[in-house]
């Protein structure tokens, strides 16, 4: 009898000694990051989860800025970076005008509800002109701004189909200008953004 408590004691201490704090299949959802590294397990990465709570969100098939149910948002995290590009002091800084007269950005989200997603675009010729368009496949629109170098409003957007919105704004000075998507205050949504300078 004491080789059967014996194996059982033993199976139990090897099953606990496999047992890791981190379980390898926690699903898409988000859980707070641990305080030392690892912060989280294999396959997740830590981020901000949009509030300024720091969780670990699942590198396959969880996406960035979304919860495992509802709408699914877009992973747009490479775009948002550390500064969110919500202002025009953290836009993102496009490449339009200094190297191509025109981008397209797919793979865009306004997540979670009220942000606003801003895109830097330098003029560098006196007289451009700075068209923007936003288009997406359902939900609620996505508007479009185009705003000055202080953040003034220079150009707001208008409906230009059943799934798009344009801001355009002629005969710019040099100088930064900036883009800035967004939606009414409880959207959620995934979109496209076009910006071309002439």
């Amino acid at each position: 009898m004491r080789s059967f408590h014996s194996f059982i004691l033993a199976s139990l201490v090897a099953s606990l000694a496999a047992c890791s704090p981190y379980s390898p299949d926690l699903g898409g959802a988000p859980f707070q990051c641990g305080a030392e590294e690892p912060k989280c397990p294999e396959g997740y990465a830590c981020n901000d989860d949009g509030t300024g709570r720091m969780v670990c969100f699942s590198e396959t098939g969880g996406v960035i800025d979304a919860g495992p149910i509802g709408f699914q948002c877009a992973d747009d995290s490479i775009l948002e970076g550390a500064g969110k590009n919500d202002t025009i002091q953290t836009a993102y800084a496009t490449p339009v005008q200094a190297q191509f007269p025109m981008i397209t950005l797919a793979s865009l989200a306004l997540c979670p509800e009220g942000d606003k997603d801003t895109y830097a675009i330098t003029i560098s010729r006196a007289n451009s002109n700075l068209e923007v368009s936003t288009s997406w496949e359902s939900g609620m629109p996505v508007s479009v701004s185009i705003l000055g170098s202080g953040g003034a409003m220079l150009g707001n957007s208008m409906s230009s189909g059943p799934m798009s919105q344009r801001a355009y704004v002629a005969n710019l000075p040099v100088g930064t200008y900036y883009a800035q998507a967004y939606g009414a205050a409880n959207v959620k949504n995934n979109y496209k953004i076009a910006i071309v300078t002439n």
